[in-house]
Formats: structure tokens, sequence, C-alpha cells
């Protein structure tokens, strides 16, 4: 339970040292005056997010504890699964706040992170707040309150999110490749008609340059021929190969008297075989020259041909031969893209088995769970004055979807659920969000928070004005019900019924006042004559009369 609480410098709190005791605990006090606020604090320490505007005013943080004792089991086993100091039978929980850093937690002097904090407060406390019957408006935390009831629903719960995550990525890399599937298709085309139209051209490598001067003979072939000739005629009609090689026989004669003329004539032999071999070339030449005006039509067609590939590629003839090769392993690796496809909806609709099964089995737990609820329900509420009322809930029916329909598989499952309720006798069974008022609501969660004490076997559990709404003989079946949780459970209300105050172990009153120019909440421990006074305001409105006293003295009896 929880034993003592210490808050300092948080909101108007400045300085509050409070000791609890062990059955039911109630706080009164005027609106305003700081009740809230202790629960926030208490809520900060069961993992809630905090905030620097709670730190009080020049203040430069904020500093909450608890120290729970004694703890039950399931709690030493948790700061064991934690890897968390385990003090006799004591937990301590420190958590500061600063301005410019976040806040800093301890669990037994341990340092930890709000996530530890949130798990082990799971098996410590719960709280309700005054927006929690509000919950029951709202039909997306129907799963919550069910999922809470029963811890072997998380370990299903989790093993179906680690199977969605495995569906989901599955289904993100089939989605993407259908995506692409069009573009892919349009490349293909493409890539296709590209590497036709080269393969259908015969591209050869030096295909262009050796075809440019094949035709800048044909395209003057008839001065080339000429000039050739013209040149050959020169060389053997005027005998000039015939005087160049009786100038080397003269010289020779005389070659052994100087070696200069040794080496003229060595130089005059060269030049004559040289162009011995230059006149038989050009004869070889004119004897072979034909023009072919088909060959020079052909060859233009074929450079008009190779020149319109040029410009619409923008690539030489070589580079178009590389880019040929290129086209032909990119088109290798698409058309594998088919092969992509498969695979990619096979391991898609194996991940959706998957995650339908766990999300199957994690529904048909919640659906045994909320047939237990059911019957405990109807017991806790003919308890608080709702003795006629029908209460269901229902689950919508899921049919299998597509394996490629992710819409199904929320975080929270595939279940939509729905809290039912007839408060009386001949009214037709309907959605509670819809048809319950404010008391009833206050009495159905008190019913819940009833059954998961008993069920959860937690150390303590708070309530924020949970007796909202009712009055009267409603109010004492409340007050009734709180005491029989506290037999199990430390109990700690915020209260503005004087019956629920009547009814605590203990009675604590807090108040707001000002010291030199600055508000303050302080809280004291009543007696039993204090108590007295406090409950007959509360039911006088804070006009004490005789009437009002005796009437708290009743309540008390």
């Amino acid at each position: 339970m929880l034993k003592h609480l210490s808050v300092a410098r948080f909101a108007v709190i400045e300085n509050i040292d409070v000791s609890f005791e062990s059955g039911m605990n109630v706080l009164t006090g005027e609106t305003g005056a700081g009740k809230s606020l202790l629960i926030d604090a208490i809520g900060l320490l069961l993992g809630e997010r905090a905030s620097s505007d709670l730190i009080r005013s020049g203040c430069d943080d904020a500093q909450i504890s608890a120290l729970f004792q004694p703890i039950n089991d399931s709690i030493k086993q948790k700061l064991l699964t934690l890897d968390l100091p385990v003090n006799d039978d004591e937990l301590l929980i420190t958590r500061k706040i600063k301005a410019n850093s976040g806040s800093v937690i301890k669990i037994n002097g341990e340092l930890v992170t709000l996530n530890i904090l949130n798990q082990l407060s799971d098996h410590l406390a719960d709280i309700h707040t005054q927006h929690d019957a509000k919950r029951l408006f709202n039909q997306n935390t129907y799963i919550d309150l069910i999922d809470h009831y029963d811890a072997h629903i998380s370990p299903l719960k989790s093993e179906y999110l680690a199977a969605r995550n495995v569906y989901l990525k599955a289904h993100q890399n089939h989605t993407s490749l259908k995506e692409e599937q069009h573009q892919i298709k349009e490349k293909i085309d493409m890539l296709q008609y590209q590497l036709e139209e080269l393969e259908r051209h015969d591209l050869v490598v030096d295909e262009y340059e050796a075809l440019e001067e094949r035709l800048q003979v044909l395209q003057n072939f008839d001065q080339v021929f000429s000039r050739i000739k013209e040149a050959h005629q020169h060389l053997d009609e005027s005998g000039a190969t015939d005087n160049i090689y009786d100038a080397k026989k003269a010289l020779e004669d005389v070659s052994a008297f100087d070696e200069h003329l040794k080496d003229y004539t060595h130089r005059i032999e060269s030049a004559y075989y040289e162009l011995d071999d230059i006149q038989g070339a050009l004869f070889d030449k004119l004897s072979s020259m034909d023009f072919d005006p088909e060959e020079l039509e052909r060859l233009e067609t074929r450079k008009h041909t190779l020149d319109t590939l040029k410009r619409k590629y923008r690539m030489d003839i070589n580079d178009l031969i590389d880019h040929q090769a290129t086209i032909k392993q990119d088109l290798a690796q698409l058309t594998n893209y088919d092969d992509a496809l498969l695979n990619a909806e096979t391991e898609l609709k194996k991940a959706y088995d998957a995650v339908y099964k766990t999300a199957k089995s994690l529904s048909a737990k919640r659906q045994s769970v909320a047939k237990t609820i059911i019957q405990k329900l109807k017991g806790e509420l003919k308890s608080l004055e709702l003795k006629n009322v029908q209460f269901d809930i229902t689950f919508a029916k899921q049919e299998q979807s597509r394996f490629d329909d992710a819409s199904v598989f929320t975080l929270k499952g595939i279940d939509t659920v729905d809290f039912l309720i007839s408060p009386n006798v001949g009214e037709t069974i309907k959605p509670l969000r819809k048809i319950a008022s404010g008391g009833e609501l206050s009495r159905i969660m008190l019913a819940l928070k009833t059954i998961f004490a008993s069920h959860k076997q937690l150390n303590l559990m708070i309530f924020d004005e949970i007796d909202s709404g009712v009055s009267g003989y409603v109010a004492a079946q409340v007050s009734k019900k709180m005491k029989q949780i506290a037999k199990n459970v430390q109990v700690i209300a915020i209260t503005h019924l004087p019956q629920v105050a009547a009814a605590a172990d203990h009675h604590y009153h807090i108040e707001k006042t000002q010291i030199d120019n600055r508000t303050k909440t302080t809280i004291r421990t009543l007696s039993e004559t204090d108590r007295i006074q406090a409950i007959a305001a509360m039911i006088s409105g804070d006009e004490v009369t005789e009437h009002s006293l005796k009437s708290a003295k009743e309540l008390r009896k």
C-alpha cells in the first residue's frame, strides 16, 4: 500500500508530507484546493508523462516520492524481472521534474526509464480520474478495458503485434512492386523497341569511320582516278625510275674512292626501290579501281541511317553498340520482375495467414474474458442499485479479408467491441455510450474497477470523484462498494459525498491558504470530532447546523 507521499514545489503545493493507512482513505476539501493535484502527483509516480508547467512558480524543479509498504509478491517478482533492487518489503519511487531537462526517475534508488516505471506500475496501482467515466463514451477504449482485466491477453497481443509488423513489411513490399508494375512494363516496352531498332541495323565497331573513308573515294572517284593515273604516268613514261637507277650505277663505280659517294649511292638505291614500289602500287590501284554507283548509293544510305541513330541517341556508333549490350542486361533484370512480384505475393500471403491466426487467438481470448466481465459486472451493478440492468459486450463479426487488405489489422487487433446496456426493464439494449446517464456511467466504472481490483491483486486503487453524478441512497451504495474494495486493496478517494466520506477508515482534509502573497496547499488528518464537522459541512454546504451535525453523526455510526 501507499505508506507515505511527499510532494514538493508542485503547482500550488509547496511542500506536503502525508502518511496513508490501509483500508479506505478519503480526501475532502474545497474545489480547487489541490485534491486532484495530489492524485496527479501519484500519477506521475505511476508513469504519467510530466510537464515542466507543473513546477511551482519561481522554482527550478518539482520532486515527488512515495513509499509503498508492504508490497505483494507480484511487485517483488516484477522488480526482479526488471533487474531492480528488492528492499525487504518496501518500494520507494522518486521523480524529479526539471524545468529544462525532463525528469529523473528512481526505483529503490536505481535510475530507470519511464517505460520501466510503467511496467512496474501496472502491477502496483490503478487510478480513476475525473475523466475516466467519460471513457465509456468512447467505443475505442472498450478493448483496452478488456485487455487490462486479464494479464494473459498481453502476451497474445505482443505475438499479434510482432506478426502484424512482419505482415505490414511484406504488404509494403508487395504494394511497391505493384505500383511499379505499370512503369516497369513501359520501361520494358521502350527498351525492347530500342534493342530491336539497334539490332536491326547490325552495328559494327569502327564501321562509321571506314564508311566515311570509302564514301570519300566514291564521291570523288573521277578526280582520284585521273590524278593517280597522272602520277603513275609521270613515274612510268618519263623513265624517272630508270634515270635514278642509272644515277645510282654511276656513283657506285667510284664509291670505293670516297666514303660520301658510297652513302649517296645507298640513299639513291633506297629511293629507286621506293619509287619502283610506289609505281607498282599505283598501277595495281588503277587496275583495281572501279566506280559502282549502286555501292555509292548504298553507302550514302547507310551513312544517313547511322547519322540518324547518332542524333536520336546522342551517341557515337561504338557507344551505341555498348548501349545495346546494356539494354540486354537491363531487360534480363526487368523480366525477373514477374518472379519478384510472385515471390512478394507468396510472402504476403504467408504473413497474412500468420497475423490472422494470432489475431483470431487474441480475439477468442478477449471474447472469453468478456463473458467473465459480463457475469461479474452484473453482480456488481446490482449492488450499486442497477438491479434491472442488462449488460452485454459484443464483438463485431470479422469476415476474412483479402490477403492484401491491411486495414483490418489495427494496433488493437481485428476486434470492434461495443458495450451495450438497458438500464430499465422493458428497454431495448443499446450502446452504452448513447443512452447512459452520468450517474450510471460512474457506477458502471466503479463496478469495472471493483472486478479489476479483485482480479489483478493491486496494492492501491485511487478514485478521483468516481461518485460524481450520484446522491442519496445510491451514494450510500457507492460508499459500501468502496468500503468493500478497501477490505483487500488500499483505497484513496477524493469525494464530495458525505456518505462516502463517512464510510472511510481515514479522513484527510485539503485546504488552500495564502501566506506572504503565495498560495499554498496543506493537508491534515482529521480526528473524529473534525470528521463530524467536515461531513456536516458537506451536508449543509459549509454552514454547519445542528441538523447537519446530527446527520453527520448518523452517517458515522
